[in-house]
């Protein structure tokens, strides 16, 4: 199994190209690895974690889903999404 390490994606509603391509990612590459630390700045900006968009829980859904799986899932907060709270989580 392996380890694998992301950052700055900043996914953003405005580039959906960029969230299908990490949807992609958690669904075939992570959901083999062991671990997945993702190290900052997932979003371009996170409001906080009542964001109504459609995106944001598109991809909380998929991190959940990720980590029910057995993947140990570790996120640092970035400047960019540093509002990330205990509801994220």
């Amino acid at each position: 199994m392996s380890v694998l390490f992301i950052s700055d994606l900043h996914l953003a509603p405005e580039r959906p190209a960029v969230t299908r391509a990490f949807l992609s990612f958690l669904s075939d590459r992570a959901a083999n690895a062991e671990s997945l630390y993702i190290l900052g700045d997932l979003f371009e900006a996170w409001i906080g974690d009542d964001d109504p968009s459609a995106m944001a829980a598109e991809v909380q859904d998929a991190l959940r889903n990720l980590s029910d799986s057995g993947v140990n899932l570790f996120i640092q907060q970035g400047n960019r999404d540093f509002l990330l709270g205990k509801r994220f989580i």
